[in-house]
């Protein structure tokens, strides 16, 4: 097994290249969650701002690409917790809101549903687990996943997909969020 050599951007034109190549990426990537393009272009623009600001002291161990979607993750996470309440994608789980007690902390933080998605997780037949993990946690393309894991992409596809209705089965079955 090879050690990948850790990766230091050093020069102006470096950083330039990354944020050319993966700027538009992420930015699509974040909308998927935010669904506001202006505030998913300022979440990257942050991301890419700290990656500046750490430059000299930051060595990146992991992959390029893993490390700016993890941080353009956290970093939308972190938008959603200061700018808004949570957005529920499905209408379902808008009405279990509307239903929750008026208190001041009646909203759900993103981080509490990370949890739920995560305890979910423990109930899926391990490969299930992992390729999902891969495909939605560490931003892996189908493509990445098959070639890591030596399958094809459409069993990625196929796994991706019985992972997301198992989650959303056992989610609406045991959490105590929309109890």
């Amino acid at each position: 097994m090879t050690l990948k050599k850790p990766i230091k951007i050093n020069s102006q034109e470096e950083f330039k290249e990354v944020f050319e190549n993966y700027f538009n990426p992420l930015v699509n990537f974040i909308n998927q969650y935010v669904q506001n393009i202006e505030n998913s272009r300022e979440i990257v623009q942050n991301t890419f701002l700290k990656l500046w600001d750490k430059k000299d002291v930051l060595t990146i161990e992991t992959s390029l690409k893993n490390y700016l979607y993890r941080s353009a993750k956290n970093a939308m996470i972190d938008y959603i917790r200061k700018h808004e309440k949570v957005k529920l994608i499905s209408d379902e789980k808008e009405q279990l809101i509307y239903n929750l007690p008026d208190t001041d902390d009646s909203y759900l933080s993103p981080y509490i549903i990370r949890n739920e998605i995560l305890k979910a997780m423990e109930e899926l037949k391990p490969k299930n687990k992992e390729i999902f993990r891969l495909s939605k946690f560490e931003g892996l393309t189908y493509e990445e996943i098959a070639k890591h894991l030596n399958i094809s992409k459409r069993s990625v596809e196929d796994n991706v997909a019985r992972a997301t209705i198992k989650l959303k089965e056992i989610l609406l079955r045991t959490s105590q969020i929309f109890d």
